[in-house]
């Protein structure tokens, strides 16, 4: 059987199923998936559990040994099957369908796989594990339902968000769900259930991210090139992460070539703002940009970020992350240009 994420507590208040099949894209949403399902389990008597990782070099063999093999401690078990790549190869593939065939009762399998794709459930031990038990495939949260799944979470703590407050969580946490979710759960440990108003998300976000990459994406924007630099080098001191850096560059950039095609189409950005979902507070900033760059600067600028994407991953032979952060710095100095003759 196949559910969607937003079914799997209903199931699991109704039936516990033999095997489990827990997929998707987004790491976060696919362990709090997993973890639900052990929790029912623990519940029902599945008191012991095995966890077993897909690592290079690992043996299929452990899969039919773990569910032969006799608990010490209780009658039933959890095989907590945890596939980093999504992918278990012809061997794994093979086990996982020959445990199908036979399932036992006092057995249950957990396959979690973080990172997925359309193609693998074509897979015969995708299709034969949903035959068996449930599926359940787990995409990412869209742009455009951030807001929505940060409501949910918030009210689902007993925060009760006031109008503007979840838009302004949405644009600055886009693109890492699992930052979003930690920002809510400090909310509710500063707040506990209580009503949370625009002013206070401010003031919030000015405290707990001085030199974040939402404040080094609006300096950019505004031209303040002396400023992003500052904060880059904040952000390279406190280690933050270079890709995610690099995904959220990527984003804005797009979004401003988009933008840039429609202003030279003599097309009206104010609906272009609407059909993409760009935040009024932040429709200035970008206008400001769009009056620096055009076409050809922006390219120059997605260029540049292949560059930087691949310094991010230690893709470059003989240059490392002190190149990336030099890179980072010019890619800011290019983006706060003076202005060329155009008008946004």
């Amino acid at each position: 059987m196949q559910i969607r994420s937003d079914q799997l507590q209903s199931h699991l208040s109704q039936k516990l199923a033999s095997v489990y099949l827990v997929a998707g894209d987004e790491e976060l949403l696919v362990q709090e998936a997993a973890d639900a399902i052990r929790e029912q389990a623990r519940k029902a008597g599945f008191l012991e559990r095995d966890i077993l990782t897909v690592e290079r070099g690992f043996k299929w063999d452990r899969l039919a040994e773990s569910g032969e093999s006799m608990s010490l401690f209780a009658e039933k078990k959890i095989i907590d099957l945890r596939i980093p790549t999504g992918k278990p190869g012809r061997d794994g593939g093979k086990a996982l369908t020959q445990w199908c065939e036979n399932p036992a009762t006092d057995n249950l399998l957990l396959v979690s796989c973080p990172k997925w794709d359309a193609s693998a459930r074509k897979s015969k031990w995708v299709q034969t594990l949903a035959k068996t038990g449930v599926s359940v495939e787990i995409w990412p949260v869209r742009p455009q339902e951030l807001p929505r799944w940060l409501a949910q979470r918030m009210q689902g703590l007993g925060l009760q968000p006031e109008n503007g407050v979840v838009e302004l969580l949405a644009e600055r946490l886009e693109g890492n769900l699992l930052a979003a979710a930690q920002e809510v759960h400090k909310l509710w440990l500063l707040k506990g259930a209580a009503t949370i108003s625009l002013e206070e998300i401010k003031a919030w976000v000015v405290d707990s991210a001085r030199f974040d990459v939402y404040r080094l994406i609006e300096c950019g924007l505004n031209g303040q090139g002396g400023q992003a630099c500052r904060i880059i080098s904040s952000l390279k001191s406190v280690n933050s992460p270079p890709p995610l850096l690099v995904g959220a560059l990527v984003r804005e950039t797009n979004n401003l070539y988009s933008l840039r095609q429609v202003i030279d189409r003599g097309q009206s950005l104010d609906s272009a703002f609407s059909q993409m979902r760009i935040w009024r507070a932040r429709q200035a900033p970008i206008q400001a940009a769009l009056r620096r760059l055009d076409q050809t600067a922006l390219a120059a600028m997605l260029q540049q970020l292949q560059l930087l994407d691949r310094l991010s991953k230690g893709q470059i032979y003989g240059r490392g992350l002190d190149d990336f952060w030099i890179e980072l710095d010019l890619f800011f100095v290019a983006m706060s240009r003076p202005a060329v003759n155009r008008a946004a």
